[in-house]
């Protein structure tokens, strides 16, 4: 879970960098939503999933469901391909 929450949140910074110059670097995982609405607000949502996850998974002794890991997972893929294109778009 730790690693999805991890992929998705470094492909969020690549996309909110190409496309603002600029990451989200607060505590508030809010704010690092926010700044990617405004830089890709269908990714958006993928990158709102994943803190109350990780947040269960690692500061709780609850287990992760299957359903919640592969919910995980298709937040965090979404998130890196979008970073991908985005990557390409700003020819770098």
């Amino acid at each position: 879970m730790t690693l999805w929450v991890h992929a998705g949140t470094a492909a969020s910074d690549v996309i909110c960098c190409s496309r603002l110059g600029k990451h989200a670097q607060g505590e508030d995982h809010k704010d690092a939503v926010t700044l990617l609405g405004s830089a890709d607000p269908t990714t958006a949502k993928h990158l709102s999933v994943l803190p109350g996850l990780k947040t269960r998974s690692g500061y709780t002794d609850m287990p992760t469901s299957r359903t919640e890991s592969k919910r995980a997972e298709r937040a965090a893929e979404a998130l890196i391909e979008a970073a991908r294109r985005a990557h390409a778009q700003a020819g770098n």
